[in-house]
């Protein structure tokens, strides 16, 4: 996965807000962009809170936790939680972050 600005989805939530968005690549060579909402490290492990851009103008869009696999100089690779105990881990610190937002379980 590769970071990649695109104003049109930095503007999606308030004209004063920018937020970092990135564009996933699936198996199959599909791209998927996201709006990442908030970050946090834990035990040297990079998480990103995200919302797909399509659901990002939504009253409750989803929200998905990316985990940091790999990294170099020009690219972070990153995965979706599946384990069910990091990822209610991960959201509890998320959630205690001086968050903006509400999660719901």
């Amino acid at each position: 996965m590769e970071n990649k600005n695109n104003d049109e989805i930095n503007n999606l939530f308030d004209e004063d807000e920018t937020f970092e968005t990135i564009t996933m690549t699936d198996e199959d060579g599909i791209e998927t962009d996201f709006v990442i909402i908030d970050a946090i490290e834990v035990d040297k492990t990079k998480y990103l809170l995200v919302v797909s851009s399509d659901e990002a103008k939504s009253d409750e869009p989803e929200a998905a936790i990316l985990k940091e696999i790999s990294s170099n100089n020009k690219d972070s690779y990153y995965e979706f939680i599946e384990d069910d105990n990091e990822f209610k881990k991960i959201s509890v610190l998320l959630q205690d972050n001086d968050s903006d937002y509400e999660m719901e379980f």
